[in-house]
C-alpha cells in the first residue's frame, strides 16, 4: 500500500532498546528503530503501527501494509559511515508512522533513527514484546503540552546520546567490543553493528510531523549537537529555550499551523524557511497521505506529494 523508497540503497529496519532514564514516575526507557542503507533484501518488516504494537504479543497481527523495508539485513558497505537523522512522531502516533519518509531518506545514503516517546505515544513495545504503560497519574493537556514536550526533550537528548555510545562500542547482541566490520550473528535476528559506521562529526539533523515537529524545532535551537530541525506541520506548543538562534530550521506546514511560526523570529531566530502546503490535512504529512481514504483512491496525488516532501527534506539536510 505504501510506495518504495526513491533513492539507490534498500532499506533495513533493526531496532533496540535503550536502557532506563529518568527521574521518579517518570523513569522509562526508549525504543529506537533504525532505517538504514543496505544492498540486499530478505524478510519485509511489517508495519507496526499502534494496533500492531499493542496486539502483536498476543499473536499474530497483518494490518496488510507494505513497507519496502527488510528486517536486519546487513548495512551498505558502500560508504564507511553515514550521517543520521533522528525522526520524532507525533502526539499518540508510532514510530512508523512516516515510514514512505524515513525509508526516502534512508535509501539516498542515511540511517534516521525513530524515537518511540513513551510518553505521549500511541504505543511504544520494545524487544520483548512488552508494551510501555504510563503510570495512571499520567495525562496529557491539549491546553498545556509544555510539561510533555519537555520529556520528549529528555527523549531526544537520551537518544542523541545513545546514539554517541553506539558509535563507540559493538552494542549488537550484548557485546561492545570495537567494530571490525563483522556481523555478529548471520541469521535473520542479527542486531546490525553500527559501531564506527555514524558520522556525527558535523551534528545530527532532527525531523517530526506534529508535535513531533515542534519538539524537533525546541530541540534543535537548544542543542549544540544538533545541525538542522525539520518541523512538519507541528505548531509551537513548548518551551523554547533559544540558545542557539542561528540554526537552520526548515517548516512545512498547513495554513493551519502557518501564524505559530512567527514565534520563531519573536525569539530572535534568523535562519527559518516556512513553506505553506495547500489542500493537505494534518494526516497526510505522514504516511496518511497513502493511508487515507483519499490517498487509496488516488495513489498518483499521493506519490507526486510524497515524493516532492521528500526530495524538499533531502535538499534541506544535505544543505546543512
Amino acid at each position: 500500500m505504501l510506495r518504495a523508497p526513491v533513492g539507490q540503497y534498500n532499506v533495513g529496519i533493526s531496532k533496540t532498546d535503550t536502557e532506563e532514564f529518568g527521574d521518579g514516575k517518570f523513569r522509562r526507557k526508549l525504543s529506537l528503530m533504525f532505517f538504514y542503507p543496505s544492498d540486499e533484501t530478505g524478510e519485509e518488516c511489517p508495519y507496526m503501527d499502534a494496533e500492531y504494537q499493542r496486539k502483536a504479543g498476543t499473536g499474530a497481527c497483518d494490518n496488510g501494509v507494505r513497507t519496502y523495508c527488510y528486517g536486519n539485513v546487513k548495512l551498505s558497505p558502500r560508504e564507511k559511515r553515514y550521517p543520521v537523522v533522528i525522526y520524532n512522531h507525533g502526539l499518540s502516533g508510532f514510530q512508523m508512522e512516516s515510514t514512505v519518509l524515513c525509508a526516502d531518506i534512508a535509501s539516498n545514503g542515511y540511517i534516521v533513527v525513530g524515537i518511540g516517546h513513551p510518553y505521549g505515544s500511541g504505543a511504544v513495545t520494545y524487544e520483548d514484546m512488552s508494551v510501555f504503560e504510563p503510570d495512571e497519574s499520567f495525562t496529557v493537556s491539549r491546553n498545556n503540552l509544555a510539561p510533555l514536550g519537555n520529556l520528549w526533550y529528555e527523549d531526544i537528548n537520551f537518544a542523541v546520546e545513545f546514539i554517541e555510545r553506539l558509535n563507540r562500542e559493538d552494542m549488537s547482541n550484548g557485546k561492545r567490543d570495537a567494530f571490525d566490520g563483522v556481523d555478529r550473528d548471520d541469521g535473520p535476528n542479527r542486531k546490525i553493528d553500527f559501531a564506527g559506521r555514524l558520522n556525527l562529526d558535523d551534528g545530527i539533523s532532527l525531523l517530526g510531523v506534529s508535535f513531533g515537529g515542534c519538539c524537533s524545532v525546541g530541540a534543535a535551537l537548544a542543542g549544540a549537537k544538533i545541525r538542522c530541525a525539520i518541523n512538519l506541520d507541528g505548531g509551537l506548543f513548548t518551551d523554547i529555550n533559544c540558545l542557539y538562534p542561528d540554526k537552520p530550521i526548515l517548516v512545512m506546514c498547513s495554513p493551519l499551523n502557518f501564524k505559530a511560526h512567527a514565534k520563531l523570529k519573536d525569539l530572535g531566530c534568523t535562519d527559518v524557511t516556512v513553506n505553506k502546503i495547500r489542500k493537505v490535512t494534518h494526516w497526510e504529512f505522514s504516511d496518511g497521505i497513502y493511508l487515507s481514504d483519499r490517498g487509496k483512491k488516488d495513489r498518483n496525488r499521493a506519490d507526486t506529494i510524497s515524493k516532492t516532501r521528500a526530495l524538499r527534506c533531502l535538499e534541506f539536510i544535505q544543505k546543512h
